[in-house]
């Protein structure tokens, strides 16, 4: 059963707003699931601490992993209301100088707010939606629609990226193809038809 996925959005805003200041994170709704990892340089321990900053603000108790070589993970999954499911995670860090964070949890919470429309305006489109990833890199947020086409890959970016504007195909073959363009909102966009 896939769910709506503006409800999916509204659930993963809520979600964060519960949950208060996180780190940078990347929060991924498809299908029945919100998926949340976080943005590659966050140390482990700040990733820890934000894993559980969303584990009490669902009841579910994080599990730590070991997987030998000095590599961890630390995750949780809940069951959210409406039968949909919540997936959080660590992952390495990659070693690199982090940026000066011009973004927040706030500010994510109200992206996928704002993104809520557009995806009901998908789900009346009859548009497929694999994925939609809104991205927290700290310096901006940026969001991926990743759309499922039934044979017409240019008929189906044109109905996914109804609404967004400067559209350019940034990729094209037999695996499908990608197009950047701005939301009404201002965040840069990427859809990708498979």
């Amino acid at each position: 059963m896939r769910h709506d996925l503006a409800d999916l959005l509204e659930t993963a805003a809520s979600l964060l707003d519960s949950a208060g200041p996180l780190e940078p994170l990347h929060v991924a709704v498809g299908g029945r699931d919100v998926r949340i990892t976080f943005t590659p340089g966050v140390p482990l321990a700040d990733q820890r601490a934000s894993v559980d900053r969303l584990a009490a603000a669902t009841g579910a108790t994080p599990t730590h992993s070991n997987l030998g070589a000095a590599a961890a993970t630390y995750t949780f999954s809940a069951e959210l209301p409406g039968s949909r499911f919540l997936l959080v995670g660590t992952h390495p860090t990659i070693s690199r100088p982090r940026p000066c964070r011009t973004t927040s949890t706030e500010a994510t919470a109200a992206l996928l707010r704002a993104l809520a429309p557009w995806g009901r305006a998908l789900s009346t489109r009859c548009v497929d939606v694999c994925e939609l990833v809104a991205q927290d890199d700290e310096e901006r947020l940026t969001v991926q629609l990743v759309v499922e086409s039934d044979g017409d890959p240019g008929e189906t970016l044109r109905l996914a990226a109804a609404g967004t504007t400067g559209l350019w195909r940034c990729r094209e073959g037999e695996a499908g193809l990608d197009a950047r363009g701005r939301l009404p909102s201002g965040e840069t966009v990427m859809v990708s038809v498979m």
